[in-house]
């Protein structure tokens, strides 16, 4: 994967999810398939950092 952030420059989980909010509703909708991992590993960060299991893949994919 492309490091292309320092650690420093990363926000994290919860700062992501109250900025996200600041930029409005989400309109589309996508309906994926993960594998049990992948919806664990989800499922465990959402409960862990207090966020919900969206905020956790919106996360995911601007940042790691």
């Amino acid at each position: 994967m492309c490091n292309r952030f320092s650690v420093a420059q990363k926000m994290s989980i919860q700062a992501f999810a109250i900025n996200e909010k600041h930029n409005g509703p989400m309109n589309s909708v996508l309906h994926a398939r993960f594998p049990e991992p992948i919806v664990s590993f989800v499922k465990t960060t959402a409960l862990v950092e207090g966020v919900s299991q969206s905020t956790v893949l919106r996360f995911a994919l601007e940042q790691w």
